[in-house]
């Protein structure tokens, strides 16, 4: 019998749902054995994505509960449906890891007022970790509930965080312009997302009232002793994957350009995935990657950062199956691309 990791993963035929697909088949350590998809339940994998192998049927979603035979349970299912499924599982439950928003809060009522939906697993949010490797690695290793965080938290988070915690962000409002390609809002035909509609211009979308505002508060605060409000405004650009976050922080009286770059330096050294640069990032250079690039200046009381991830690694697959790693007691690289194709 095989000693891989048995994986699963409820929601495969979206956007995030199938670059965790081409993650897990290149793995050395898995072995994909359920996928379930609701609206291409019975069609074959290679159908819903031409680029992957053959694999095989796609199950239905009601099909999950009785999957008895897994190691780790991904869910890249909208909000609310990943924990509804997760309660009804046999005990022991494998390790669940959901790209989704269900498990990001440990409070039912706080998720409630976000989405506006009662939880569907209220009494597994206790036992559930934020999955924001970089800065919660001890508390994902000894995980078996991972909340992964939003493509924008993602890419504003690391570039907040270490600043943060070293005491030398100041308080008052931070600032998050992001820029996200179309595969941000899945993979569901609308109007909004409809070619015509979005080549050739740009727009922003939520101003103040965003879904990820609240949850970049949330981690600032359990992750770090500051507590800053988040003025966050997503914005809809015509490519198809890449998220780009301009972050504007309050800045501690007197710190300079090389304090910046000290705290940087450190950061790097200990996060393989974050690489720091001399130049403004570009998109197009993380594409396909679990990397983060990001750049830093300081001047008129702000420390200013800009970061680039690949939404649909970075972003949610790549971090998940990063936590996964950690929590299967793996290297946290494995299977995990570092560098882009280019141009």
């Amino acid at each position: 019998m095989s000693d891989r990791i048995r994986v699963g993963i409820a929601g495969a035929s979206g956007y995030a749902g199938g670059e965790l697909l081409r993650l897990l088949m290149g793995h050395p350590e898995v072995e994909v054995v359920h996928l379930s998809a609701q609206s291409h339940a019975g069609e074959r994998l290679s159908s819903v994505f031409p680029h992957l192998p053959d694999w095989g049927i796609l199950e239905k979603t009601e099909n999950v509960i009785s999957w008895d035979d897994l190691d780790v349970l991904f869910c890249a299912l909208p909000a609310g449906e990943s924990s509804r499924i997760v309660k009804q599982l046999a005990k022991p439950r494998p390790m669940i890891i959901d790209l989704g928003p269900d498990y990001r809060f440990k409070d039912p009522e706080e998720f409630r007022r976000i989405y506006r939906m009662d939880h569907g697993d209220p009494e597994s949010l206790s036992e559930s970790t934020y999955g924001l490797v970089e800065w919660n690695r001890t508390e994902i290793r000894k995980s078996r509930v991972i909340g992964s965080p939003g493509c924008f938290p993602t890419g504003a988070l690391l570039a907040i965080l270490p600043f943060a915690k070293e005491g030398i962000m100041g308080e008052g409002p931070v600032i998050v312009d992001g820029k996200s390609g179309v595969s941000g809002a899945g993979r569901g035909l609308s109007l909004e997302t409809h070619f015509p509609e979005i080549a050739e211009g740009m727009k922003a979308y939520k101003p103040l009232v965003h879904r990820h505002a609240p949850e970049m508060e949330r981690a600032i605060a359990t992750l770090s002793e500051q507590k800053n409000e988040i003025v966050f405004v997503p914005h809809l650009i015509p490519v198809n994957r890449g998220l780009i976050s301009t972050v504007y922080l309050p800045a501690q009286s007197g710190v300079s350009l090389s304090v910046i770059e000290e705290v940087l330096t450190g950061y790097a050294k200990n996060n393989g995935f974050v690489r720091v640069l001399d130049r403004i990032p570009n998109s197009s250079e993380v594409r396909g990657t679990n990397r983060i690039d990001l750049h830093a200046t300081v001047g008129k009381g702000m420390i200013v950062v800009m970061t680039a991830i690949d939404n649909l690694v970075k972003g949610a697959a790549g971090q998940g199956v990063q936590a996964m790693n950690l929590m299967m007691g793996i290297g946290e690289d494995t299977g995990l691309p570092k560098w882009s194709n280019y141009p």
